[in-house]
């Protein structure tokens, strides 16, 4: 008799509130789908905190604590957590994990199933939002914040993430493929983001619009959700929230993230293979517009995204220009 698949899981933690916490290990322990290991990458919580976890863990050997004396911050903390299931060759598929949330019962088995059923790369699902007492403040993530994950296109992934690291389900033959994570001076785009786009461009990817997670919203997430997010005029709202300051750093960390997954792609698997966007695309210059237009066509309500970043790129390219100007006039004695 075969043995069923077994999933890795990756839960990150850092001097979790011990409630949730607690909550979201239950939460994994009454999965229906049995054959599962959880990797909890520990990034340098203080000593009372990793022995709070170890406790509530106890002596269920499905969980495997890695503590760590290096802060590495959440994006590389997730990498570090995929290197532990690269070396156990027995695991199938892969699923990222928050300190704090809790999963819905069956959320493994139903992702498992889709992913095997569509024979996709990546899954990913609805997610219920809940408040600090587990009142659900929204039913819908993706209706609260205006997803539309079936309108996604690799352009438009690059343009606005609708995957959420702890609702997905990837096959780990992508791991070869993710890892390592592309270098971040300061961190501008999450681990999800990257995987999702690793996915698509290489296969499948499918979502389900059923909420398997109850995604929970309080002072200390690292990502929260936004309402309509991506919209013109919530763009618009928050521009003018920030007091008008324009850094062009929403640009740059698409503009990054464009060419880091360009290198990516022409590294491994080389240029010929890999062409499904050119470098005025990729440099999200004025090729912007040509987004902006599909997200309308597709309804995947990414337009204020692409104003914002166009509007950025040109309020940067004027700044770089007056500081190259500006460096090379003439000093008069």
């Amino acid at each position: 008799m075969l043995m069923p698949e077994k999933i890795g899981i990756i839960l990150a933690t850092y001097n979790p509130q011990l409630e949730y916490f607690q909550k979201q290990i239950h939460s994994i322990q009454n999965q229906t789908w049995h054959n599962w290991v959880c990797h909890i990458v520990d990034d340098c919580s203080l000593p009372e905190s990793q022995a709070a976890i170890q406790k509530i863990v106890g002596d269920d050997s499905r969980f495997i604590c890695h503590f760590h004396n290096q802060n590495l911050k959440h994006y590389y903390n997730f990498e570090r957590g995929l290197q532990y299931c690269v070396q156990d060759q027995t695991i199938t598929a892969i699923s990222f994990c928050d300190q704090d949330d809790i999963w819905h019962a069956d959320k493994l088995e139903i992702l498992l199933c889709k992913l095997r059923s569509e024979q996709a790369l990546l899954v990913h699902s609805d997610l219920e939002l809940i408040n600090s007492d587990d009142q659900t403040i929204h039913p819908s993530t993706w209706n609260f914040e205006g997803r539309k994950p079936e309108a996604a296109t690799i352009e438009l992934l690059l343009l606005r993430n609708v995957v959420t690291g702890c609702s997905l389900l990837f096959c780990s033959s992508l791991l070869s493929t993710i890892l390592p994570f592309p270098q971040q001076n300061e961190v501008g785009w999450h681990h999800d983001w990257w995987v999702a786009l690793v996915a698509i461009q290489m296969g499948k990817i499918v979502h389900i619009r059923q909420p398997l997670i109850s995604y929970r919203l309080h002072n200390s997430n690292t990502v929260g959700a936004m309402q309509n997010a991506g919209k013109i005029n919530n763009e618009l709202m928050l521009w003018i929230r920030k007091k008008y300051r324009i850094t062009g750093k929403s640009y740059l960390i698409h503009s990054n993230l464009s060419k880091a997954f360009h290198q990516r792609f022409n590294q491994q698997l080389g240029s010929d293979w890999f062409n499904p966007l050119d470098d005025q695309r990729l440099d999200f210059g004025l090729g912007i517009l040509k987004l902006l237009y599909q997200s309308r066509q597709r309804g995947y309500d990414a337009e204020g995204i692409a104003v914002r970043i166009l509007i950025f790129k040109i309020l940067f390219d004027i700044k770089q220009i007056q500081k190259y100007f500006f460096k090379t006039l003439p000093i008069r004695e």
